[in-house]
């Protein structure tokens, strides 16, 4: 009795597994990327990320691709995505072209207001997309991207000291 009873449990869990993997290879295909990264609001306009520093939630942002051998540089297809409530986005790149492309995400626009200004630097980064690298995951993280704040914050000076920089701005 216990011989079918161990039988019976390792067939529905054969199959709960199969029927699972069969779900996941359905739902993504081999030569579709993701690209996740954030965006964020310079709030001290320092040129990195500081612990004053703001996600932005629906900044839209653009990940354009181009031939590596284009002599006009001309984007051959693009994908859209915008930040949830974290500043994070999740782009779908479906039919990947890997190594005959060059990739980048790039800022779009911000809705924060005061804070609208692409920050040179951070507003595009680069992504590999190359299915031979040795990456084991379809998943792509790009550098974060940021906006400027118009008027930084009034505790910039102090929070720019705290590390240590050789010639922190006074605000």
């Amino acid at each position: 009795m216990m011989a079918r009873w161990s039988a019976a449990v390792l067939f529905a869990a054969a199959v709960l597994t199969a029927a699972s993997s069969c779900v996941l290879v359905a739902a993504v295909r081999d030569d579709d990327f993701f690209v996740e990264g954030s965006v964020y609001c310079d709030t001290c306009r320092a040129g990195f990320e500081t612990n004053a520093t703001t996600p932005i939630a629906g900044a839209k942002v653009r990940l354009e691709c181009r031939h590596f051998k284009s002599a006009s540089g001309a984007v051959e297809r693009s994908a859209e995505g915008s930040t949830n409530a974290t500043g994070q986005y999740h782009i779908e790149l479906v039919d990947n072209r890997g190594a005959e492309e060059v990739c980048v995400v790039a800022l779009v626009s911000s809705p924060m207001p005061g804070c609208g200004e692409k920050e040179v630097g951070r507003d595009r980064a680069p992504v590999a997309l190359l299915t031979d690298a040795g990456l084991a995951t379809t998943v792509r993280r790009a550098n974060p991207l940021g906006f400027l704040k118009e008027q930084p914050l009034p505790n910039c000076g102090e929070i720019l000291a705290s590390y240590a920089l050789r010639s922190a701005p006074s605000y």
